[in-house]
């Protein structure tokens, strides 16, 4: 993937424009049609605007405009629709930012669905540019594992719920087994950063991905601090523990994909991202990386959700596209498909994934047989106050160490 983004998280610096963090920036077309979308998606008139909750009016044009990550756009999923007529269009998003930015700027006029991440469904649900859902038009929603059955703090506001949980995973500390003792790796976590190891052996071995907003929460917790809350003698230990940490790296990569090639070459070792990027690795025949559960961070999971945009041109198009996804076949196409790779939602769509794809997007020999344990072991990202604070931190100690 080319052109990958660096990021601070929250969607993601306060201050200057923001970038994404946990995957990089795609401009692709998918399967559908994404070329001239704006000519193509044109503005309607119907339903109230105003603020979050479900509108009376919807069209019953037969148009699904779909704002997205990668993994929505197979064939498998929108080719019933077009075979019903139903003109499909798909623009993949780059950031979590870019999606916000794009309704925000009139894009509710546009677009039907968007897949978003975490905290972000709570931030669209409170400036208006989504719709309340109502949680028995999801069928699927019963066979969810427990973390993201209804409610799911995440996406919900005001009690009422705002998107659909339709695929999962986790970033924590990946290593090399052949050079990285994992029993070891296990125990030790995130410090492993910050010394290089108990003689240095790791010292021009890490790399790290620039997403402070990702790697911070993991340090803290390491250290038997609140991942997203710390006062000011915290934050001034974990900003001495990054400085030790940027001495031990190698190199720090803009988005992913950089360092799982960096780790595919063996350039580093150790890396604090997880299965998004590297169970395409691991699958193609890296037996050797895995993405852990550390004892003290575990890992931080990440989440995204389908919602319905603001008076969409067809409200049952779009909740049946939702639908769609959350299947069985529907899962299988949106974890399993894409380049990057997530974890099923759907308990009931265990039995579509191979005993080898289950290994590989869990790095864990029993499959899904261990989501729950896994999610159980990781703690939702969320937005933190500490934002700026993390940004600048971060950046005083790449340049410190010549980064």
């Amino acid at each position: 993937m080319a052109n990958e983004s660096t990021d601070d998280g929250h969607g993601r610096r306060y201050s200057a424009e923001p970038t994404d963090g946990r995957r990089a920036f795609l401009k692709v077309a998918g399967a559908a049609s994404v070329a001239g979308l704006t000519g193509c998606m044109g503005k309607r008139d119907v339903g109230a605007s105003g603020g979050g909750g479900t509108t009376e009016e919807s069209g019953d044009e037969q148009v699904l405009n779909i704002l997205t990550w990668e993994g929505y756009d197979h064939d498998d999923l929108l080719g019933k629709y077009k075979d019903r007529g139903v003109d499909v269009n798909v623009k993949l998003i780059g950031s979590d930012t870019e999606a916000f930015n794009i309704l925000q700027g009139g894009g509710t006029s546009e677009y039907d669905v968007m897949v978003i991440d975490n905290t972000w469904v709570q931030r669209h649900a409170r400036a208006g540019t989504i719709e309340a859902l109502d949680p028995e038009d999801f069928r699927e929603m019963d066979n969810f594992i427990e973390r993201y059955q209804y409610p799911f703090e995440p996406f919900s506001w005001e009690d009422e719920m705002y998107g659909v949980p339709t695929r999962w995973g986790w970033d924590s500390l990946t290593i090399n087994t052949n050079e990285v003792d994992e029993e070891m790796a296990t125990e030790t976590g995130y410090e492993l950063f910050w010394t290089g190891g108990e003689s240095g052996e790791f010292k021009g071995k890490v790399g790290t991905v620039d997403w402070p907003t990702w790697v911070i929460p993991a340090i803290a917790i390491r250290l038997g601090y609140e991942p997203y809350q710390q006062s000011e003698d915290e934050l001034a230990d974990i900003k001495e523990k990054l400085i030790q940490m940027f001495e031990n790296v190698e190199a720090v990569y803009g988005g992913g994909s950089d360092t799982r090639q960096a780790m595919q070459n063996e350039d580093i070792w150790l890396a604090p991202i997880g299965n998004y990027y590297f169970s395409t690795m691991y699958h193609e025949g890296a037996k050797w990386v895995k993405t852990l559960l550390t004892e003290q961070a575990g890992g931080i999971a990440w989440t995204e959700g389908a919602c319905v945009v603001k008076n969409p041109h067809n409200r049952k198009l779009a909740v049946e596209f939702i639908n769609d996804v959350t299947t069985p076949e529907g899962q299988y196409s949106v974890c399993w498909k894409p380049g990057n790779k997530g974890i099923p939602v759907n308990e009931n769509a265990y039995d579509q994934f191979s005993e080898e794809e289950q290994v590989s997007l869990t790095f864990n020999q029993n499959g899904f047989d261990a989501a729950e344990t896994i999610v159980e072991k990781c703690i939702p990202y969320q937005f933190s106050e500490h934002t700026d604070e993390w940004t600048d931190m971060w950046s005083e100690a790449k340049a410190r160490a010549g980064l």
